[in-house]
């Protein structure tokens, strides 16, 4: 891995333009365009036979997508690829990141500007990986990446069949600088399993284990199995430390704690001088102690040994008393964490049982309706049996259910939607005073205004005029309405009336280019 010090990315690409492709990875949308753009004032990697080949791929696209480029600064996106040059990030429309992509596959870009997604479960090999930064906002703060991430980024560099080696490089950061670049392999982060106890993992096991298979379920998965692993681990780790003590405390004789003992004179004598301190001498059974340790002294007289040897070997045993005790710290909490999954199996039963889902393994109308849910199951199955599904206008519930497990983003920015979403609020308050935990409650107004927007004819230039969006952002909420629609017609099994409605509503808004297409 090569560290060098750069600000302008031209600097960046020209030392390493004997070692392309090169992915630049950089952790905000809008820098990835404004790089590409500032590298393609300077740069043009294509020949011209290579610029026709890419021409002729957006020409094709543009058949199918008239207006793919016409968006924002999506025009320049146009031009940079004809240099060999993109960018790459969510914010982009599913077709233009599949053209980005088939140009990269095909060799016809030769630098790409991207986010961090560009490395997840896509085979992009590059010759080099640069960084912009080191440092990302992850929903919370800006922090380091972890040695996992980095070296998930940096493993794109070196094409097998085409480079020995991969480059790496990394912009030092002047405000940060003992926070970029020291990354180690040998030290990347475990992954740990994590099973997620939903109210559809609890219905499904209700519905389709035996008791002993739900009691395997929870206690043998991958994370219990790392916990167990743990577990043994620590043991063994307790052993070795109970063997060094044994040792250790062989060094020390049989007076050892007496009054006798040097070491534990001077024990003494340091807690009398303590006793007679202006702090100490006048509290309670100080004056009674000082006379109770000067008997001790007076009555025993000191023995001459190599005590020295004795203080190196308590020293060694506070340092492994305080390991064992580090030690046994993790392995309670070990212990706490295998019955995780089964207190969080409980607990979302006594809920659904509250709520009137389930009675044991009895299904009441909600809980085979939540069954056939795979996102915040309760809170789509309330909105559905309050009647808000069936009541109102359907660009109204387009918008509804569109916020859905919607966060908003940092600094996202989107009108409040046309109609009145206060029962949906209160409905949300309801459950949470009832005790649903708020994870099993997530839904925002906000992107109702995208949904509704949508449903009733408007296209990605109007929103995109009135939002802070980009193409990608609406694709994506407009997809997952898709998805929970798919999912409230299968569970509305016994409602012809809603399944017609949602249905409605997939006809309208599975369209252009949010189109699902299998």
């Amino acid at each position: 891995m090569e560290r060098a010090e750069v600000e302008n990315p031209s600097i960046a690409i020209e030392s390493v333009q004997d070692h392309l492709p090169a992915l630049y990875f950089v952790f905000g949308r809008i820098r990835t365009e404004e790089l590409a753009a500032e590298i393609g004032r300077e740069w043009d990697f294509l020949f011209q036979d290579e610029k026709e080949q890419v021409h002729k791929a957006i020409l094709d696209t543009e058949k199918e997508h008239p207006e793919i480029f016409q968006r924002g600064h999506r025009r320049i996106l146009r031009k940079l690829l004809q240099q060999g040059i993109g960018y790459h990030h969510a914010g982009l429309s599913p077709v233009l990141k599949n053209l980005v992509e088939r140009l990269y596959e095909n060799r016809l870009l030769w630098v790409l500007f991207c986010t961090e997604t560009f490395a997840a479960g896509v085979n992009f090999p590059a010759a080099t990986t640069l960084f912009h930064s080191c440092r990302k906002w992850d929903g919370k703060e800006f922090r380091t990446l972890m040695n996992r991430e980095f070296f998930q980024m940096a493993g794109r560099a070196g094409r097998r069949g085409f480079d020995r080696v991969g480059h790496v490089y990394i912009k030092i950061d002047d405000k940060f600088p003992d926070q970029t670049g020291f990354f180690d392999e040998a030290e990347v982060e475990s992954v740990y399993g994590r099973l997620t106890i939903s109210p559809n993992t609890v219905l499904s096991l209700l519905k389709w284990k035996t008791d002993d298979e739900i009691d395997r379920f929870l206690t043998q998965n991958f994370s219990a199995y790392q916990e167990r692993s743990a577990e043994r681990e620590i043991k063994g780790l307790l052993g070795e430390l109970d063997t060094q003590y044994q040792q250790v405390h062989s060094h020390f004789c049989e007076l050892k704690g007496d009054a006798a003992c040097p070491l534990q004179r001077r024990k003494l004598i340091r807690e009398q001088k303590r006793l007679r301190s202006s702090k100490y001498k006048n509290r309670p059974g100080s004056l009674e102690r000082i006379l109770e340790i000067r008997q001790l002294l007076a009555d025993q007289h000191g023995h001459r040994c190599l005590h020295e040897v004795c203080a190196d070997a308590r020293d060694e045993i506070d340092a492994l008393s305080y390991q064992r005790a580090g030690l046994v710290a993790q392995l309670n909490v070990i212990k706490q964490q295998s019955q995780k999954y089964i207190h969080e199996y409980h607990f979302v039963k006594g809920i659904l049982e509250n709520l009137g889902y389930i009675n044991g393994r009895e299904f009441f109308p909600r809980g085979n309706f939540a069954l056939e849910l795979h996102v915040q199951e309760i809170f789509v199955t309330e909105l559905a049996f309050s009647g808000l599904l069936e009541d109102l206008p359907l660009e109204v519930v387009a918008g509804i259910l569109a916020g859905v497990d919607y966060i908003p983003g940092r600094r996202e920015f989107i009108p409040a939607p046309p109609y009145d979403f206060m029962p949906v609020h209160e409905l949300k308050e309801e459950l949470l005073e009832a005790g649903v935990p708020p994870h099993f409650a997530v839904w925002a107004p906000t992107p109702g205004f995208v949904a509704h927007a949508w449903y009733t004819g408007q296209g990605l230039d109007y929103i995109l005029e009135n939002t802070s969006l980009q193409e990608g952002d609406i694709v994506s909420i407009i997809r997952r309405l898709i998805d929970l629609l798919r999912q409230i017609d299968d569970a509305a099994h016994s409602n012809p009336h809603m399944r017609e409605r949602v249905r409605e509503i997939r006809r309208v808004i599975d369209r252009d280019e949010v189109a699902v297409v299998f």
